[in-house]
């Protein structure tokens, strides 16, 4: 993919994460994966939630050559360009994130913690910080045996630094965003194309939003209209992260009751699991495909 800046005139940081509107973009970007305004849509998403000035996405592979994804940019195409041949080619190897990350049979995916610039070499920090003005990212990786995906997102100058704030807001959705990019990868072409099983969501993305999580459980479809009020109510609450023990309180019930329903939801849909739950309502947004 080729670098593709954009003008900065959108409001940012401004939605809600789970709210309606931020579930439409994350509908938007769902419904455009192995397309090539897939990078449009997944910058808007996270833009919606936190500042980013720059996302940049590359492959590396087990025999130590690292492939260029794709890069989305408040940056010139020029400069995204020069970065990404001077990463590829070189600066990938000096990477201090990537050292020792092991290989993993699932595909797994990590929030790296913060890595101040100055933990690069001096090289490293004229040529991608200094020179063009990005002074702070965070990271995710989904390690694969035979490759792992490398997605960070960054700040400029003029946006400062994330804040304590942004950066969980950032963390929260992190693992979504990280999902979808190795989604759009396999769609391209770009990662092995295997019946593997999809990522392990490591921390549910969306927030406490109860009410954009019903509408997603909503009732009128074949699958989720299955459940009772009661079982959705719990479904929606174990994908914004809560605990059973949380979900006990809120709902003013025993936790063994809440056990009861997420047990009977999972058998009428068929799954066993929180990440296959995510990944089936992740299947069932209108628009996909």
């Amino acid at each position: 993919m080729t670098e593709n800046s954009i003008s900065g005139n959108s409001p940012v940081g401004d939605v809600v994460t789970g709210s309606d509107e931020w579930l439409a973009r994350l509908n938007a970007a769902i419904g455009t994966l192995g397309r090539d305004d897939f990078e449009d849509r997944l910058f808007a998403l996270v833009n919606g939630a936190v500042r980013v000035d720059h996302c940049a996405v590359f492959i590396h592979n087990r025999d130590g050559t690292t492939a260029h994804l794709f890069t989305k940019s408040m940056l010139d195409a020029a400069t995204c360009q020069n970065l990404t041949q001077a990463y590829t080619e070189q600066f990938h190897a000096r990477d201090p994130n990537l050292t020792g990350a092991p290989a993993t049979e699932d595909a797994r995916v990590t929030l790296l913690p913060h890595t101040p610039t100055s933990a690069y070499d001096a090289e490293y920090q004229a040529r991608f910080f200094e020179a063009t003005g990005l002074i702070d990212k965070m990271s995710s990786l989904l390690r694969r045996r035979e490759y792992t995906i490398y997605c960070s997102f960054y700040r400029l100058r003029d946006s400062g630094c994330f804040s304590v704030a942004e950066g969980d807001a950032l963390s929260r959705i992190l693992p979504l965003l990280t999902n979808l990019i190795f989604k759009h990868a396999r769609l391209l072409g770009a990662a092995e194309k295997e019946t593997a099983l999809d990522p392990i969501i490591t921390q549910v993305p969306l927030s406490r939003s109860p009410d954009a999580m019903t509408n997603l459980l909503a009732g009128e479809s074949d699958v989720f209209g299955r459940l009772t009020d009661r079982e959705r109510q719990v479904c929606g609450r174990i994908l914004q992260g809560y605990s059973s023990e949380a979900i006990s309180l809120e709902l003013k019930v025993a936790k063994s009751t809440i056990h009861t329903y997420r047990k009977r939801a999972y058998a009428k849909l068929g799954i066993s699991s929180q990440n296959e739950l995510f990944s089936l309502c992740l299947e069932m947004l209108p628009g996909r495909g």
